[in-house]
């Protein structure tokens, strides 16, 4: 019986590698033209930004195809600020402009072609926190892997109720290094509600990062939405998490620009924290 079962498994397995058809598939890209929106309003009193582009065929990719000629504007119902395009497709406010916790911004955009496209979102309050800390220099390796460096250590208070929603960027002597989506730190409050933070790890710094001195590492926090957290959540399930058998099939992330528009418009609240961190001898 068992030679039989062996038999009958050598067949299926050069039946199997036997089967193989080629599919010439054809691809004809996307005539359709999305728009796509990359926009935010923050507490900061600065010039505030929204990118237009459209998309693009995903096996030829051309250099990026921007939005020209489009006029926009975002207000609060109470102030509205235009925006003017200041490179092809890059549209700002003027220098003066801030937004305030607790109001709802809506953008407005108007296509030359005539289509017209808006998203709103609130202003959410992010809770200022008490200093960041620098930890001792140890080793992050495993398996014989030696990875010195710092942790940069959050503490603060995080408020009731539940449902906050917070994004940690990095800055090393007031220049951004958390440019890139998978180095941005996004996080819920679901399991540290209502309570004091000590000692949490929001990144770690290498040994060969803190050169000279010192260097001002500034940590910043911004207040997030759910849906924008769950916009990044899917962002990152679509890049950078993605590699297992266990991947779901390829999905346009959902923004909230109407009119089938892709992307993003949001509104943060932001703080701050900086001090000097210094180079450590390591800790064995």
């Amino acid at each position: 019986m068992m030679r039989k079962l062996y038999a009958l498994m050598v067949v299926l397995i050069i039946i199997l590698a036997g089967c193989e058809e080629i599919m010439d598939i054809q691809f004809e890209g996307d005539s359709l033209k999305t728009l796509v929106v990359e926009g935010q309003i923050s507490s900061d009193t600065m010039a505030h930004r929204v990118v237009l582009s459209w998309t693009a065929d995903y096996f030829k990719k051309p250099p990026q195809d921007m939005v020209t000629g489009a006029v926009l504007n975002i207000t609060d119902g109470e102030r509205t600020f235009n925006l003017t395009e200041t490179e092809p497709g890059i549209y700002q406010t003027s220098p003066d402009v801030y937004g305030e916790a607790g109001k709802t911004y809506t953008l407005y955009i108007s296509l030359p072609d005539g289509r017209n496209y808006e998203a709103s979102e609130e202003m959410r309050t992010c809770t200022d926190f008490d200093s960041i800390v620098q930890s001792e220099n140890y080793n992050h390796g495993f398996g014989g892997f030696e990875l010195y460096g710092y942790d940069l250590l959050f503490y603060g208070y995080e408020p009731e109720p539940a449902g906050d929603y917070y994004m940690f960027l990095l800055y090393f002597n007031d220049t951004l290094l958390s440019d890139t989506l998978n180095e941005v730190v996004f996080a819920t409050d679901e399991f540290v509600n209502g309570g004091y933070i000590s000692d949490l790890t929001t990144h770690f710094i290498r040994e060969d990062e803190l050169t000279g001195d010192s260097v001002k590492v500034t940590l910043e926090m911004q207040s997030l939405t759910m849906e924008y957290y769950d916009y990044l959540t899917g962002l990152m399930l679509e890049t950078f998490w993605r590699g297992t058998p266990w991947d779901g099939p390829p999905a346009n992330v959902p923004g909230n620009i109407t009119n089938e528009a892709r992307g993003y418009f949001r509104a943060a609240d932001i703080k701050r924290k900086s001090r000097y961190f210094y180079a450590m001898p390591r800790r064995e």
